[in-house]
């Protein structure tokens, strides 16, 4: 489906390149990733926290501090080990196991992703820190291949949140993540990603009808011009 929406959206995508800076030069941004290349828009938005990546913006500006609550996520491919559950048969380990918030359980969740074969299964598991190998090999029987991902999933809320604006910079610098103060999932990120697109089109258009206004009050003439068009 994203590989469809890109293609459809006739758009240049640049995977595995991280911008180093945005700089407003008057009438578009400069944006340099630590690639060494450099691109330039008329728009910019950023839609990725700002709580804890080093992008340097030109001018600065000041958003409210945020710290963000780390989920640590392992997918591994291997077999569960029964007798680390209590159990006597691999077969009746479910394929969800959720746990409650208490720090002497080292994981919140394992599921099943894919079943490869009888024995050959992919899990995710999501816990609060680093899933060390030790304990890998004890809940499961069978491991070969680990990949883990270390997600600032949302913020630590605390009432009464303090929102970052939209619109960083007065101009045409937008933030998607302002909106994690209010609700943190990828449904509300899709809305507040929604909502930006339309704050820009809004004022696109609300700038073009000015610029023709202004264009029609200079020239008192210009309705009869080619009048006989």
């Amino acid at each position: 489906m994203a590989a469809g929406l890109i293609n459809t959206s006739d758009v240049e995508l640049h995977l595995n390149e991280e911008i180093a800076s945005i700089s407003y030069l008057g009438d578009y941004y400069e944006l340099n990733s630590t690639n060494g290349n450099s691109y330039t828009c008329d728009i910019s938005v950023v839609a990725t926290p700002l709580d804890e990546i080093n992008i340097r913006f030109t001018p600065a500006f000041l958003i409210p501090n945020r710290k963000l609550h780390h989920t640590h996520v392992t997918f591994v491919r291997g077999f569960l080990n029964p007798a680390y559950f209590g159990l006597h048969c691999a077969s009746t380990i479910p394929e969800l196991v959720g746990t409650v918030e208490n720090s002497n359980i080292p994981f919140l969740t394992i599921s099943v992703l894919k079943q490869h074969s009888k024995n050959d299964l992919s899990y995710r598991m999501s816990s609060r820190e680093t899933v060390a190998d030790a304990l890998l090999d004890c809940i499961f029987s069978v491991r070969t291949e680990t990949i883990r991902i270390n997600w600032g999933a949302y913020p630590h809320y605390k009432a009464p949140e303090r929102f970052a604006p939209f619109i960083l910079d007065g101009q045409h610098l937008y933030y998607v993540n302002s909106f994690e103060n209010a609700a943190s999932s990828m449904e509300t990120s899709a809305v507040a990603a929604e909502n930006v697109a339309q704050l820009i089109l809004s004022r696109s258009s609300s700038q073009v009808k000015s610029s023709s206004s202004n264009l029609k009050s200079s020239s008192p003439d210009a309705d009869n011009l080619h009048s006989d068009l």
